[in-house]
């Protein structure tokens, strides 16, 4: 089927005037667009059209979008989606910062760069050998909660400015747009995405599978998206009162999963928002892929500064000396508490590569996705073991989960320094634990 994507300027402050040579400079950007897309790098934004009169907009009004390759040869009717990534806002004034960042606008998108063309969304076979003609889109994430969100009324601020809490309208614009442009006709589609964008997967897998006719071969893929409701270092909440902040600035009561918040009390329903209490009602096939000592987390949820005066922690973090033996306990019951939480799904329906590196995102990374020196276990590279998960080829390698100690040997090599000396100081904590 033809794909005719229609890549709409945003609007700025200041309208220009059209040249008088516009012919000629339409001509550049066609083949402009032509050699980035042949090329495999994305190009432009590509804005729904309509999105704004159904009111599915970016935390600043602006319109959703996303960026998109064409797949080829074998994968002309193959689509991955991908969730981009990047925390939340759980409150109106940090919503309102954000909303004038590429993070809440579409408006912003230039500051963030084009999205990477590497790992799971590489058009190297050599690298991703079963899904590198695929069809790629990048979904903008603009909304502060991971799609999720529904807030009729928009907010105005004291200074007249206008929030918009509309994600799950944005996520339907967005599915629309891609169905109505050849989506519909996949033979196999793929929903990922990363951190914020791994838990969007968690919680949008199965409607993801119901906008497709039954014979589409569909399943997801959450990179990073498992975050703990555990105590912070100081015992407080950070991660509890982060996400009841997101739920109800947002609203997302009805965009939960209904058998979570179905049997759970009406005062402890914006916990269904937590990936660990929905899995076990997700019913489209589902792979996790994350790190137990998941970087982001240790440093935002678990130490965050603003509980670190000292910087205690964070030298931690980065100075494996520097350690106390409270501070590496909290680490191993992190470990403990993602393996457990995470648990063990049936082979074919659930997928698992749970590692022990210190990472936060990794299926986007050249030489975390396929490398066999980096990042495996049992000798597996988590592209291997997604590939066949994905397909069906080996059961045995579907379920790959590291245990508590000692730390895995193909850390070393894919991690930046301060991931290295994190590692170092696991061992330490496991050498004391034996």
């Amino acid at each position: 089927m033809m794909l005719s994507f229609q890549r709409q300027q945003l609007r700025h402050h200041h309208d220009r005037r059209p040249c008088s040579c516009w012919r000629f400079l339409v001509l550049l950007l066609a083949i402009h667009i032509h050699v980035n897309v042949s090329s495999g790098q994305m190009y432009g934004l590509n804005i729904v059209s309509g999105a704004q009169e159904k009111g599915a907009v970016c935390l600043d009004g602006s319109p959703p979008g996303y960026y998109f390759i064409p797949g080829f040869g074998s994968g002309l009717n193959k689509w991955i989606v991908y969730v981009e990534g990047g925390a939340w806002c759980s409150n109106d004034r940090d919503c309102a910062k954000r909303a004038k960042t590429y993070l809440g606008s579409t408006y912003y998108s230039e500051s963030r760069g084009l999205p990477p063309t590497s790992g799971i969304l590489s058009d190297n076979p050599g690298v991703n050998p079963d899904f590198y003609n695929w069809n790629v889109v990048w979904l903008r994430y603009c909304d502060g909660a991971s799609f999720l969100g529904d807030r009729q009324e928009p907010v105005v601020m004291s200074q007249g400015q206008t929030i918009y809490y509309r994600g799950a309208r944005v996520w339907d614009a967005i599915m629309q747009d891609l169905m109505a442009k050849g989506m519909a006709s996949a033979d196999e589609a793929l929903l990922t995405g990363c951190s914020a964008g791994g838990l969007t997967t968690i919680h949008r897998c199965d409607s993801f599978r119901d906008i497709f006719p039954p014979q589409t071969f569909v399943k997801c893929l959450a990179d990073a998206g498992f975050f703990l409701n555990m105590p912070d270092v100081k015992g407080g909440q950070t991660s509890a009162s982060l996400f009841y902040g997101v739920a109800v600035t947002h609203n997302v009561f009805g965009n939960l999963n209904r058998f979570c918040t179905l049997f759970t009390a009406p005062d402890a329903r914006w916990e269904c928002i937590f990936a660990h209490n929905i899995l076990p009602f997700v019913r489209t096939p589902l792979y996790i892929l994350q790190s137990t000592t998941d970087y982001w987390q240790l440093e935002n949820l678990i130490g965050p500064k603003w509980i670190d005066p000292t910087g205690q922690w964070s030298t931690c973090v980065e100075n494996m000396w520097s350690c106390n033996a409270t501070e590496l306990s909290v680490v191993q019951e992190f470990r403990r508490r993602m393996v457990e939480d995470i648990g063990f799904g049936y082979p074919g329906l659930r997928g698992e590569f749970v590692i022990s590196c210190p990472a936060h995102c990794m299926a986007t990374d050249d030489y975390r996705w396929s490398s066999q020196q980096r990042f495996t276990i049992h000798g597996k590279t988590m592209q291997q073991s997604i590939g066949d998960w994905f397909y069906a080829r080996n059961f045995g390698d579907m379920l790959l989960v590291d245990g508590l100690s000692p730390m895995n040997p193909t850390c070393a090599g894919a991690m930046n320094s301060a991931e290295t000396k994190f590692a170092e100081h696991l061992d330490i904590l496991s050498t004391l634990e034996s």
